[in-house]
């Protein structure tokens, strides 16, 4: 008697422990990107005679953010808790209303900002990770018969010791789209287009 009740206890306990280690291991199923500009580099005023309407497209294959793999166990995807591509958009307009440009829904001079990629892809063994992340941003303008295209693209790539921890890969991210948006930003060519296009 007193050996099955022994062998109820251990048997609970590890259920508890499983429970408890797979609750502290888990990634949460979404984050939200905050990108910021910096404030010494919000760039110059542009000098703009033309009305412009702003839009965005979301063209990722993936529309999750992190890609977490570890080893033959399926990925861990974890998403985006608000869309990317509207972030990144009014991030974008809202800097160039502080630089001078005008803005209006029913413009014909357009500016479209298309999200191509942004995926933080982790692969983690067991004592070591590799974070590869990448970040394709394409600023399209057009304006009557005049038609201007760049894009804009980041990667960063970073081995650690043990398991990324997600909020980390979350920062990094965020990091690195605010220096793509500020590279955008403060980017001579398009700027250039934006006052004379």
């Amino acid at each position: 008697m007193i050996h099955l009740l022994l062998k109820s206890a251990h048997n609970a306990l590890l259920i508890i422990s499983a429970v408890l280690l797979a609750a502290c291991s888990t990634s949460p199923a979404s984050v939200q990107l905050q990108p910021e500009l910096s404030l010494n580099q919000t760039g110059k005023l542009l000098q703009s005679k033309l009305i412009w309407n702003i839009s965005s497209q979301d063209q990722r294959i993936a529309h999750y953010l992190i890609e977490i793999t570890d080893g033959d166990n399926a990925a861990t995807l974890i998403n985006e808790s608000q869309s990317s591509r509207l972030i990144i958009e009014n991030v974008l307009h809202k800097q160039w209303i502080k630089q001078g440009l005008t803005f209006k829904a029913d413009s014909e001079d357009k500016i479209d900002i298309q999200l191509i990629k942004l995926l933080a892809k982790v692969e983690q063994n067991t004592l070591t990770h590799n974070i590869n992340s990448k970040i394709v941003i394409k600023v399209k303008l057009s304006s009557e018969n005049t038609i201007f295209s760049k894009t804009f693209k980041s990667r960063f790539n970073q081995e650690g010791v043990f398991t990324a921890d997600s909020k980390q890969v979350t920062e990094q991210l965020n990091d690195q789209l605010s220096q793509l948006l500020n590279e955008i930003i403060q980017d001579p060519e398009l700027n250039a287009k934006l006052q004379q296009l």
